[in-house]
């Protein structure tokens, strides 16, 4: 196992990871040590007191804050959209949806993983845009022992935050027992701050409180913060569901 570098409460540690740098949970919390030596006293945290770096926290509020944030590039850029360029405000009555895309083949390139901790669901959201605001979607990997899924969507027109948001309600709603434990990965500083850390939305506040009901639904949910667009394997299948979803834009 290898130790990465991590913020607890503000103060920087050093953290159990998986070869692909996910943090090695056992019995509901993961090890970490102040100090990268092997000498070094290692103590136990929980997971959601563990961040990858807490200066993008700010960084992203003040990017929040202007109401800005960057677009994803689409695999393919669709041609021939004709949608015109306002932010969607309520995702479930849009009319210009594509078809929700599915499969439970596991990818080659996902073969090779460890399988999630035992009785974890372990779950990668991404969302994309062309435009912000212009054509948006979401993707999803779902793994759950040894099953696997994956789901990806295009939603019509709007930000590349609605499809980071729709891409974690999709997620959750995929769960049938709410009582297990829940890992949600995503890269959106955005999403993790409007969901679980307080932020004041003033967009999509009707998508917000919609995740934020879903969430109370759940016995044991944790978010994780991973760095985006950085050879992380499930993360990338996540983004290349939601870039390819701008296929079906009209």
């Amino acid at each position: 196992m290898d130790w990465q570098q991590r913020y607890f409460k503000d103060k920087k540690v050093w953290v159990k990871v998986d070869h692909i740098g996910n943090p090695v949970i056992e019995e509901g919390r993961v090890s970490m040590r102040y100090q990268n030596s092997d000498e070094a006293k290692v103590y136990r945290a929980y997971p959601q007191n563990i961040s990858a770096d807490p200066a993008a926290v700010v960084d992203a509020t003040r990017e929040f804050e202007k109401q800005t944030s960057r677009a994803k590039k689409p695999a393919a850029r669709p041609s021939g959209t004709k949608s015109a360029p306002v932010a969607i405000t309520s995702l479930e009555s849009t009319a210009h949806r594509g078809p929700r895309r599915e499969s439970t083949d596991l990818p080659d390139e996902l073969a090779a993983l460890n399988e999630p901790p035992p009785g974890v669901v372990e779950m990668y959201t991404d969302g994309a845009c062309s435009g912000n605001p212009g054509p948006c979607g979401y993707g999803v990997v779902i793994r759950d022992g040894a099953s696997y899924r994956e789901i990806g969507q295009y939603l019509g027109v709007g930000t590349n935050n609605i499809g980071e948001l729709m891409g974690i309600k999709t997620a959750l709603e995929s769960v049938e027992d709410r009582s297990r434990t829940v890992h949600i990965h995503t890269d959106s500083t955005y999403c993790i701050g409007v969901l679980t850390q307080g932020w004041k939305a003033k967009a999509n506040r009707e998508l917000i409180l919609e995740i934020r009901d879903l969430m109370k639904s759940f016995s044991d949910l944790h978010f994780f913060k991973v760095k985006g667009h950085s050879d992380h394997p499930l993360n990338d299948r996540a983004d290349l569901m939601a870039t390819s979803s701008l296929q079906d834009a009209d």
